[in-house]
């Protein structure tokens, strides 16, 4: 990827506007970018948007007039928007799939996509801020970008890795497939895996009673990392045997735990941390992400406490309800309506598929203040979501797009029926509910 023109556009600003999306890797790409520009006495403003819809561009170039800027950089964002962007001076950091349109001379754009490169936002930025200055730093929010968008294995995202490893920023540890390692108590954590056949809590803290490991640490309850070496290996075959003997798979209960050796405790498992903050974004708490991004924690229990809340809501009602949606032999879709937020719509995508189906795309709609806002998730390797969610929503006279795996569109309210309709005819499969 060549950064030259993008890094002399920057050098020849000093106001600068940065765009972001509002999930995880879109505000890590934000924190990178002003970072990195406030060092070079850049005069830097934050805006975070859910989309790049032709009312928010326009409010962005109003604003940009407005305060006299030099410089637009649209991070995370941008590339499927070429043709709505106004007639100024534009860098785009993004990695989703570009509008196939000729790029206009006021607009350089950096995608590896273009390349065939896999990297996340946060990833092209980090490189790009590298070009300015000294940033290593930094690198935490490519990790955790890249992790945010289920990057972090594949293609140029494993360079970073690496860079981060080499300078001593990253740790990665083997240790059971679970959520929480750090920060939430050790049975919770279990209760919510799918490593032990268990049915509650109060079986799970049975379990690890039985295994000799006492829960009481310091006056707290001890999470996954809190335990000793010998009590992990007490823990790993206790699993072990309980999976045999439930005939399940003793193998498959590991993975990597990427911890960040220079962030508090709260924010070390790079996975906890890249929650938090799609946590924040969903519930458009923009502000405060970018706070805790530059280490204040004041609004961390309270705003994860009302994400789980609604998380735990929407889950509720998904789950009760699983059966009455419309489905064909590999797709589920959850047309939510105003059930759940247009926000949360692509979490629960995302934690259905992982965990509540065997459908191979799970694809949720979700009334949104302009349409109906469609977010898809799959495990279907043959299929590209991007191009068919493009296609599909252009249909409708929406817009769609994304990635092979991951996809989002939007579409007026009433063509929900129509949307399914044909989204299940482009895969070619049949509705039977």
């Amino acid at each position: 990827m060549d950064f030259s023109k993008a890094i002399e556009m920057t050098k020849n600003s000093n106001k600068i506007l940065i765009v972001s999306h509002y999930d995880c890797d879109g505000l890590c790409s934000a924190k990178i970018l002003s970072t990195a520009l406030k060092k070079e006495n850049k005069e830097i403003t934050i805006r975070i948007a859910k989309e790049l819809s032709k009312n928010i561009i326009e409010n962005i170039e109003e604003e940009f007039e407005k305060e006299n800027f030099d410089l637009m950089i649209f991070s995370d964002l941008g590339s499927s928007n070429l043709s709505l962007l106004p007639n100024k001076n534009i860098i785009i950091l993004d990695h989703h799939m570009p509008e196939k349109i000729e790029i206009p001379e006021n607009i350089v754009q950096i995608n590896p996509i273009v390349e065939n490169k896999e990297l996340c936002g946060a990833g092209v930025c980090y490189l790009f801020a590298s070009k300015i200055n000294n940033n290593q730093e930094l690198i935490d929010y490519a990790i955790v970008g890249a992790i945010g968008d289920n990057q972090i294995e594949i293609g140029e995202n494993r360079k970073i890795v690496l860079e981060a490893e080499k300078i001593k920023r990253l740790k990665i540890e083997k240790g059971l497939k679970l959520f929480g390692h750090l920060n939430r108590p050790l049975h919770y954590s279990l209760t919510n895996s799918k490593l032990l056949p268990l049915k509650d809590c109060s079986e799970v803290v049975q379990f690890i009673s039985d295994l000799k490991i006492n829960l009481n640490h310091n006056g707290k309850i001890k999470s996954y990392y809190d335990l000793s070496k010998e009590e992990k290996e007490r823990l790993f075959l206790g699993i072990i045997k309980e999976r045999i003997r439930n005939n399940l798979d003793p193998t498959n209960i590991f993975s990597d735990i990427y911890l960040l050796t220079k962030q508090p405790r709260e924010l070390m498992d790079a996975l906890e941390f890249s929650t938090i903050l799609n946590a924040f974004g969903r519930l458009e708490k923009f502000d405060e992400a970018l706070k805790l991004l530059d280490g204040n924690l004041e609004k961390l229990e309270e705003v994860m406490a009302i994400y789980k809340r609604k998380l735990a809501t929407y889950l509720s009602w998904t789950t009760e309800n699983i059966n009455n949606f419309q489905q064909t032999k590999n797709i589920l879709f959850i047309n939510a309506g105003e059930k759940i937020d247009e926000n949360m719509i692509g979490t629960i995508t995302s934690i259905i598929i992982n965990s509540c189906t065997n459908k191979k795309i799970v694809v949720g709609l979700a009334y949104a203040a302009d349409g109906v806002k469609i977010s898809a998730r799959s495990r279907m390797p043959e299929t590209d979501l991007n191009e068919v969610m493009n296609k599909v929503c252009e249909k409708l006279g929406g817009k769609g797009g994304g990635h092979k795996e991951a996809a989002g569109g939007k579409i007026e309210k009433g063509k929900e029926e129509k949307f399914i309709k044909l989204f299940a005819e482009e895969l070619k499969e049949t509705i039977f509910n």
